[in-house]
């Protein structure tokens, strides 16, 4: 049945009155597709051959959408709705049908396969849609087609993380009220659950990408997607959702107007905030919402960067934690590390295996503060609020150790105490164990504490019931254990379970910060003493500081700045201020402070690594004058002297011991 030309002015002028949209798409399909709205051919529909060519594109859409049409159709079923998902040119991919009015939906072309394109069926929602890239409802007589008038039929966009239309999502039922004002809510539905659609695809296409979640309310934010924006490593965008392309997009006039549909744009030109400064807001939120603010608007948004499940992007998000500011939730490793790469290595390493349940042994000589990273990693994990227990291993005689690490029950041995004693297992429970200078275990003992990684419990001496436990270990030792597996004093399969992952502290004298070091010492040992002013160290005591071995590493460090602060005069820290066996440069001894005559005396030759008559006395004397009329010549400034002849201050100070000379006190 045709149309007159009257009826179909009068149903265009109907259609404009509800939105102009429905009424350019009748006109298009009148003068650009030559559709006849009163023909009632059947809907075109697509062979399962024919299909499959529009199906496989979108087969991972149709995977991710899946879920989310079984979820609408639940709740528009019973009305006697259909859910279509269609490709942007209005085949139908996929659907979830309706059994009520199965054979009603298939002669209607509510199936999958059906082509619902504006070109073919005239004005129609999933057609209008497609084109207007917006939500729309139509309504019976809206549709152009007479064979579709009594259907209603809601349909929304699905867009890509580009951007692009990827789908178009729609409920559609056979019969419905006349009033359109019945469907506001299928709508409403349909775009909902379009969008879900749109960003859970959006979070699957980019998981290995830092994605922004940003909403205007923090209390929303963890139940209610809104904003979303993928990130490279460098902080550039390499996509966002349609709600984010709305909301930050700036006025045309505005400088950054392209940053976002540029898609290439630093997150710092949308935001304000750089990827390491974003790194670090998160790190110090510690999975709570932060606070940003768009560029162009100053519009407030609270935001959560999730982390990507690829090991390459997690690896370059710890490095920007590690270049950012220390105020993150490792501070108390960063502050250990400083900026030496093994030790900030370390840090990355240790980061990576926290709350992950994997043991962790440190190695290191004595003193390079393997108690001080173990505390610092307890610290900086989910375990910070229980208790930190450590013990000596070598510190505690063999009779002993092993009440003190398991308990013992009441009545266990004579003496023992009426209700037991909790050993320092249990005592850990929840919290972390550190066991240093395990290599001196005993051997009996070592068996006892494998059964306790292995299942978790511990039978306390004299017990009948062992207690389960629940602690993150971290071992520390200087001794080479695998040397010590080899011959036979260590236990091979105790080792592989200490050995989750295997951290070298590296000695002092081999640390390439050691100057910041020992700023950060010396203001550690100042304020300790309640000083007012730290004190300055002198270029020479500093020359020292720097080419002394350091055999006992940061704890001599320790030591020696803390009688040096406490010994100093004038806030100023001299070579004498230093113990006399720091006083050596590459291992030759500066000998005690001598008269300011420089006349040669003595060496110490227990202390020297070549003694003063290797050469020839009056060569010796000789080279010595010379060396001390230099230097009085420079008022005593070594640098001064060293600079002028050529060679390093070191250099000059090994001549100085080498030759008897000090400068005057």
């Amino acid at each position: 049945m045709s149309f007159s030309a009257s009826v179909i002015d009068q149903r265009i002028r109907q259609a404009m009155q509800g939105d102009s949209a429905l009424a350019n798409s009748w006109k298009r399909s009148l003068e650009r597709y030559q559709i006849d709205p009163g023909l009632s051919t059947p809907p075109r529909v697509y062979s399962r051959g024919q299909l499959k060519d529009y199906q496989t594109p979108l087969e991972d859409l149709m995977h991710t959408a899946r879920e989310g049409m079984n979820q609408l159709s639940r709740q528009v079923r019973d009305a006697g709705y259909v859910v279509l998902l269609t490709d942007p040119q209005g085949v139908t991919v996929d659907f979830v049908n309706n059994e009520a009015h199965d054979k009603e939906l298939r002669h209607a072309g509510l199936y999958v396969g059906a082509c619902w394109s504006e070109e073919v069926e005239g004005t129609c929602a999933v057609g209008v849609c497609s084109i207007e890239r917006a939500p729309i409802t139509v309504h019976h007589d809206e549709h152009f087609r007479s064979p579709n008038t009594t259907l209603t039929c809601s349909s929304a966009p699905v867009f890509g993380p580009g951007g692009d239309l990827l789908a178009v999502l729609d409920a559609s039922a056979l019969y419905s009220p006349h009033d359109k004002r019945s469907q506001h809510l299928v709508l409403q539905m349909v775009s909902q659950t379009a969008r879900m659609v749109e960003d859970a695809y959006f979070l699957r296409q980019h998981r290995h990408h830092c994605v922004l979640h940003l909403s205007e309310s923090r209390a929303l934010l963890d139940v209610q997607v809104s904003l979303l924006m993928a990130l490279d490593e460098s902080g550039r965008v390499m996509a966002a959702n349609s709600r984010a392309r709305q909301c930050l997009g700036a006025h045309p006039d505005h400088p950054l107007a392209h940053a976002l549909t540029c898609m290439g744009a630093d997150i710092g030109h949308v935001l304000g905030l750089d990827m390491p400064a974003l790194v670090t807001q998160a790190h110090r939120a510690k999975g709570d919402a932060f606070e940003v603010r768009h560029v162009a608007s100053a519009r407030r948004y609270f935001a959560k960067l999730t982390h990507p499940t690829q090991p390459r992007v997690n690896r370059v998000l710890a490095n920007h934690a590690q270049a950012a500011s220390v105020g993150t939730d490792l501070q108390a490793l960063h502050v250990l590390a400083g900026t030496d790469p093994l030790m900030m290595s370390n840090v990355l390493k240790a980061s990576r295996v926290m709350n992950k349940g994997i043991s962790v042994l440190l190695h290191g000589e004595t003193g390079t503060g393997k108690e001080m990273f173990a505390q610092a990693m307890h610290q900086c994990s989910a375990r910070k609020a229980q208790a930190f227990i450590a013990l000596n291993c070598a510190a505690i005689p063999e009779s002993l150790i092993e009440s003190e690490l398991f308990g013992y029950a009441d009545g266990a041995f004579t003496g023992a105490r009426a209700k037991g004693v909790k050993g320092k297992i249990q005592q850990a429970d929840g919290g972390t164990l550190f066991l240093d200078e395990i290599g001196d275990m005993p051997l009996a003992l070592q068996t006892r504490l494998l059964r306790v990684l292995a299942e978790g419990e511990v039978m306390p001496l004299g017990a009948e019931v062992s207690a389960k436990v629940d602690v993150q270990v971290i071992c520390a030792s200087h001794r080479k254990l695998l040397s010590m597996v080899e011959e036979g004093h260590f236990r091979q399969d105790l080792y592989f379970r200490l050995s989750g992952i295997v951290i070298e502290l590296p000695a002092l004298r081999e640390r390439q910060d050691l100057g910041a070091l020992i700023e950060q010492v010396l203001h550690a040992q100042t304020r300790a003493q309640s000083r007012v002013f730290i004190p300055t160290i002198t270029p020479e005591a500093c020359d020292l500081l720097k080419h002394y071995a350091w055999p006992g590493n940061i704890r001599e460090l320790k030591n020696v700045l803390r009688t040096a602060v406490a010994l100093c005069e004038r806030n100023l820290i001299e070579p004498r201020h230093l113990p006399r066996e720091l006083q050596c440069v590459a291992g030759v001894p500066l000998l005690p402070p001598r008269l300011a005559s420089g006349e040669p005396l003595a060496s110490c030759t227990a202390l020297s690594s070549q003694p003063p008559s290797s050469m020839p006395e009056s060569a010796l004397h000789e080279k010595s004058a010379q060396l001390l009329a230099h230097l009085r010549q420079e008022r005593w400034n070594v640098s001064e002297v060293a600079r002028q002849r050529g060679v390093s201050r070191s250099t000059i100070y090994r001549r100085m011991a080498r030759e008897g000379i000090s400068a005057p006190i």
